[in-house]
């Protein structure tokens, strides 16, 4: 059995909400085993750098990315 990984990215007004343990809750009641987490600031060269595979699509808005 080949065991998968994701990446979980819980954006600014998630965080602002104090939303965070209920959307990290959600993942553990659906078996999710969370196996490590980070919080970071986002800065504008790492968002160009996270998608940079879609910055020249209509729909990526650059001001709902922060």
């Amino acid at each position: 059995m080949a065991i998968e990984r994701s990446l979980i990215l819980l954006k600014p007004d998630c965080l602002d909400g104090n939303h965070a343990g209920e959307v990290i809750g959600r993942f553990e009641k659906a078996d999710f085993e969370i196996r490590a987490a980070k919080l970071i600031a986002v800065t504008d060269e790492l968002l160009n750098e996270h998608y940079a595979h879609i910055a020249d699509r209509p729909f990526l808005d650059r001001k709902s990315t922060r």
